[in-house]
């Protein structure tokens, strides 16, 4: 066979060989690849190899192992569970700015804005999107929504699939209005007012998860409450299982989850429950239903579950010893955590390539001075 024939052939091969090996590195990794030839870099930059370095790292070996954690809104760094080993040093990823929270996590980008100006609602807070991975940041434009005598405020983020858009809601009331929410658009670069007005808030102040493109939390009055993203509207009073107390509302194997514990529970007991069909979350007529997953009692009181990972592991919070505690439901063994707690938040994470229009890489302390 002549080479005018093969030649094309190999070339194929190559890059196709080239392309597998390229999607397992992780992401500090690829940004040096970039710089090896053209090719690599335009490889490396296409979209439909972002997608898949992306759906490798949530779903292949490790995945969701690595949780992105929240410190009393001063500093956030990575640790991976698997050796309970911090991926990079606080200095890299900490802010001199103080009182940030985060909203969300989602396909590697992380959702947070600084607290220091929600005390004083009538200015908007400083609210970014932001890749640690490949270090750029956004951001992006305030919300419309202005009120005196504000005294609540709720912000999640997450990712629209069907619309391909990374959208951040928020949801303002005050003492004497509707609750009144906003969402923003990463394609459009907008606000845009969320109607109906939602019928209830956050009960604890925030939303906790991103699920499937709906964003999901417990309502104040004791139901669950769930946005939409793609369609952008509310849905509330959405029951729950009964007989639950501190209610978390959590991803399982990529559904809508809860976990509880009863109070006064002598066996120490906490549950995970899953929501059977979405449909209730579409339809008002269809009521929500729950089938337990997970009744598990590990011998010490548990406050509240902070997450369940694809390996089995339950990271634990044990409020009697102020400690982590990751559990595998499947082989029953438990293991301290070492982090030195004081307030934590967590976050799934996969570290990816993804950028949003209007990323810009960062100096970070540079950039946050300058914010």
């Amino acid at each position: 066979m002549s080479s005018d024939c093969t030649t094309p052939f190999f070339d194929m091969l190559t890059q196709d060989l080239i392309s597998e090996i390229l999607v397992r590195l992780p992401v500090k990794q690829l940004l040096r690849c970039k710089s090896v030839s053209k090719p690599w870099l335009s490889l490396i930059s296409n979209p439909n190899f972002i997608k898949s370095h992306l759906n490798h790292t949530s779903h292949g070996h490790g995945a969701n192992q690595i949780l992105f954690l929240d410190r009393r809104g001063t500093s956030m760094y990575l640790l991976h569970l698997d050796s309970c080993e911090i991926d990079f040093s606080l200095g890299d990823f900490s802010f001199s700015r103080p009182l940030f929270r985060t909203a969300g996590c989602c396909n590697g980008i992380v959702c947070f804005y600084h607290a220091r100006t929600v005390s004083r609602l009538k200015t908007n807070p400083y609210i970014h999107l932001w890749n640690p991975a490949t270090r750029q940041a956004k951001l992006i434009p305030p919300y419309n929504i202005h009120f005196d005598d504000s005294f609540s405020l709720s912000i999640g983020f997450g990712f629209d699939s069907i619309g391909n858009d990374y959208k951040v809601v928020a949801l303002l009331a005050t003492f004497n209005k509707p609750c009144t929410a906003e969402v923003y658009s990463a394609n459009t670069n907008v606000w845009r007012r969320v109607e109906p007005n939602p019928e209830d808030l956050p009960a604890n102040g925030r939303i906790d998860v991103s699920v499937n493109g709906y964003l999901c939390c417990q309502g104040t009055n004791g139901c669950m409450m769930a946005f939409d993203l793609n369609k952008e509207v509310f849905k509330c009073r959405i029951k729950l299982p009964e007989g639950s107390f501190l209610i978390r509302i959590k991803d399982f194997d990529d559904c809508i989850a809860v976990t509880h514990s009863k109070e006064n529970d002598l066996t120490n007991l906490f549950n995970l429950w899953k929501l059977d069909d979405e449909a209730c979350l579409r339809d008002s007529r269809v009521e929500a239903s729950w089938t337990l997953m997970l009744s598990i009692d590990v011998g010490r009181p548990v406050e509240f579950v902070f997450g369940y990972f694809k390996s089995g592991d339950l990271l634990l919070y044990i409020q009697e010893e102020d400690t982590l505690l990751l559990y595998n439901s499947d082989n029953k063994e438990p293991r301290n955590v070492p982090v030195s707690l004081e307030y934590i938040r967590t976050f799934k994470y996969n570290e990816s390539l993804v950028s949003i229009t209007g990323f810009k890489q960062v100096n970070w302390q540079a950039w946050e001075d300058d914010s």
